[in-house]
């Protein structure tokens, strides 16, 4: 046996499991999608089962694209995905920045700082929506219900007192209405994922070249010109990282959105297949499709942003 084909031989079997990992389960969605398949169905028993004769065409990705939930779920994924990415990497760079420098505790801050990455997402919507974001029991509901009590407290203050009169009464925020609870969202995963930039920008910190900065004070640059003329070119690679790899765990969010708000005017894609699929497995399974379409457009985006970064 030649030297090249036995490590091809060696490889065969993981590379045909993963093949059916993936094409199996694809082929049975796009299946699906083409079919009238309903769980519950008194009147057509024959929907119930997923057979050839029950075709529909393509009427299955029509109900999804006419149905309202669809366009508002593709709304919702994009804001939602993208504010966190915007978020986590301007956060990450700054506190990379910043822990990046000698200070008394640095090993303790740094593992702090990344704790947060290792909770449970459903722990980490249970912690945010109850213990911080409730506007009564919570942290936020306390701290607007102090400010309020302050502000009352300061209206009989000799000299300032008509200042605080003009005070309009605070109102905590209810993240769990429909306007606010994407918002919510956004905040909890923001705070889980911060530390996984953070880790992969201090890493990429630790390899900055420092004879440039030592040369950049000499010439007299600033801490801003040294951070934005060295620092960010130098984390431009992680940063595309960071970016792709977000992007691709953020669009299959569910565990913060149902515990939030149940799909209350906050669904995303994941989210509503999983509302199709308790009984219209077609839908769902079109659903599916388009949330495959989006995922590559979207992958594609960014490997074209990342192939040019790492050109650079």
């Amino acid at each position: 046996m030649s030297d090249r084909k036995l490590p091809r031989l060696l490889q065969a079997p993981a590379v045909i499991l993963l093949l059916i990992w993936m094409l199996v389960p694809l082929s049975m969605t796009l299946y699906f999608s083409f079919i009238r398949y309903v769980l519950n169905n008194l009147r057509r028993p024959e929907w119930t089962k997923p057979l050839p004769s029950n075709w529909r065409g393509f009427g299955n990705y029509e109900f999804v694209w006419n149905n309202k939930d669809f366009w508002l779920a593709i709304q919702n994924s994009l804001l939602i995905v993208g504010s966190i990415i915007i978020l986590t990497v301007t956060l990450g760079i700054l506190i990379a920045v910043l822990i990046n420098r000698a200070f008394p505790g640095r090993g303790i801050v740094r593992v702090l700082l990344i704790s947060p990455f290792f909770v449970m997402p459903a722990v980490n919507a249970v912690l945010w929506i109850n213990m911080i974001l409730d506007p009564v029991l919570g942290l936020q509901g306390l701290a607007v219900d102090g400010i309020n009590q302050l502000i009352v407290s300061l209206q009989t203050a000799p000299g300032v007192g008509w200042f605080f009169s003009l005070w309009p009464q605070l109102e905590p925020i209810s993240f769990r209405a429909t306007q606010t609870s994407a918002y919510a969202v956004i905040i909890m995963v923001t705070w889980q994922w911060t530390p996984f930039a953070v880790l992969i920008f201090m890493t990429s910190l630790q390899s900055e070249d420092q004879q440039q900065k030592e040369a950049a004070i000499l010439d007299g640059a600033g801490a801003w010109s040294q951070f934005r003329f060295l620092t960010l070119p130098h984390l431009g690679r992680p940063i595309a990282i960071v970016v792709m790899i977000q992007a691709i765990f953020h669009l299959s969010l569910y565990a913060e959105i149902e515990i939030v708000s149940r799909g209350n005017g906050n669904k995303n894609l994941p989210y509503l297949i999983g509302e199709f699929a308790n009984n219209n497995i077609g839908a769902a399974s079109a659903t599916g499709i388009f949330a495959v379409i989006l995922a590559n457009i979207v992958a594609i985006f960014l490997l074209r942003m990342i192939g040019k970064t790492l050109m650079e």
